[in-house]
């Protein structure tokens, strides 16, 4: 998913959000610190971790251009490729080597 205030702003008005919906507030607004604090998405690290209903880590090494984020939801893990642009789910971008 590309990251876009008004994405955000759309799923920040849903009442009852679904898990779905709120892991990708959760991701569009770790993507969104980025871009308010001007942070040079490549040269900076990340190893930040959400705690409590949807725990989440997100993380990434200096220099790299993607991180990772590992989110449990209802017991299942997830994983999800971000950078300052967006985010993919790991099994989605599998699933286009097999075509």
């Amino acid at each position: 998913m590309k990251y876009s205030e008004v994405e955000i702003k759309r799923l920040m008005k849903i009442k009852d959000m679904s898990l779905d919906d709120q892991v990708k507030v959760n991701i569009l607004n770790f993507i969104r610190t980025i871009h308010l604090n001007n942070q040079d998405f490549i040269n900076s690290s990340f190893g930040s971790k959400f705690f409590g209903e949807l725990p989440m880590t997100f993380q990434k090494n200096a220099g790299q251009v993607m991180g990772l984020i590992t989110a449990t939801v209802d017991g299942e893990v997830r994983k999800y490729v971000f950078n300052d642009q967006g985010y993919e789910e790991i099994e989605d971008l599998l699933q286009l080597m097999e075509k």
